[in-house]
């Protein structure tokens, strides 16, 4: 398989849609956990996240569903 290269704009929007999809699942979470854990823990466990899965995204090289939401924005 062949890889593309990424543009940094592309690289940056995977990043902030994984961040929200990460932000948005600990939130859920800790409403239902009547907000028990730190929202700012929850905060940096997301960007940390969001880093770790853009990177692997990246490095993997294949196509998924945020691929398709990040052509569109």
């Amino acid at each position: 398989m062949k890889k593309q290269k990424q543009s940094w704009k592309r690289i940056i929007i995977i990043f902030i849609l994984f961040t929200f999809l990460f932000i948005t699942i600990f939130s859920f979470l800790d409403y239902y956990d009547f907000y028990a854990i730190n929202p700012y823990l929850l905060t940096v466990i997301a960007v940390i996240f969001g880093v770790i899965s853009t990177y692997r995204h990246i490095k993997n090289g294949e196509r998924s569903k945020i691929d398709d939401i990040a052509d569109k924005l």
